[in-house]
């Protein structure tokens, strides 16, 4: 009896080979990407992106806004792209550790969140009517040393259906950002200017503390024996 059982080409009409295209529907279907967005939600501090948003772009009109979290946004997904595909080699070929570059990141959330406490803005956030885009809001804020370290890691995984998962996850945290950098416009008119202070100060603490968690278990990573003292 003749097989009849279907065959499928190895390479699909845009030349993506089939098995790529079905083992990143199955990983899909397993919830990778969403476990994996919901990972980066936490390392990049989306929650916390508003209240930065908001003092890095005081005295910009809504249209000068909306540019900004645009800009912000595209931003952030080539900086983190960029160290999925090839920020290991980057960090292999400067010499720099892992554990190092965290902590140097984290060092420099911890200023700006210390601002945002003491209510006296971080140098880092007036940009002297520069765009505030890429630095801060880009970077450390949002694709900083965790989120970065955090793709990097993701990086390490060579086959197609992961990579295509990953690239979904990405763009999946960067498109959730910038809803939360959109919003930010109601966010201040809802809380007024009294509430935006309270909110300014409890989530500056929170973002203290995100950078703070990053220098202990980069220092304990670095000297182990920490660990056990």
């Amino acid at each position: 009896m003749a097989d009849r059982r279907l065959s499928y080409p190895r390479e699909s009409q845009s030349g993506i080979p089939h098995t790529a295209i079905f083992g990143a529907v199955e990983t899909l279907g397993n919830g990778y990407v969403i476990t994996t967005v919901v990972a980066l939600f936490a390392v990049m501090g989306v929650l916390t992106l508003p209240p930065v948003f908001i003092a890095a772009t005081e005295g910009y009109g809504e249209a000068e806004k909306r540019k900004v979290a645009y800009q912000t946004a595209l931003s952030v997904a080539i900086t983190m792209l960029v160290s999925f595909f090839i920020g290991s080699y980057i960090l292999e070929l400067f010499k720099i550790n892992m554990d190092a570059f965290k902590l140097a990141g984290a060092l420099v959330v911890a200023n700006m969140a210390w601002g945002m406490i003491i209510a006296r803005p971080s140098p880092m956030l007036d940009t002297q009517g520069k765009n505030p885009a890429v630095i801060p809001l880009a970077i450390p804020k949002t694709a900083g040393p965790g989120a970065i370290a955090t793709v990097i890691a993701l990086g390490q995984t060579h086959t197609a259906a992961a990579i295509t998962a990953n690239v979904l996850a990405i763009v999946g945290i960067t498109a959730l950002a910038l809803l939360f950098m959109l919003a930010s416009g109601r966010i201040e008119k809802t809380l007024g200017e009294s509430g935006l202070n309270i909110v300014n100060r409890v989530f500056g603490l929170i973002l203290l503390a995100i950078a703070l968690t990053s220098v202990l278990a980069s220092l304990i990573n670095y000297f182990p024996g920490w660990a056990s003292a």
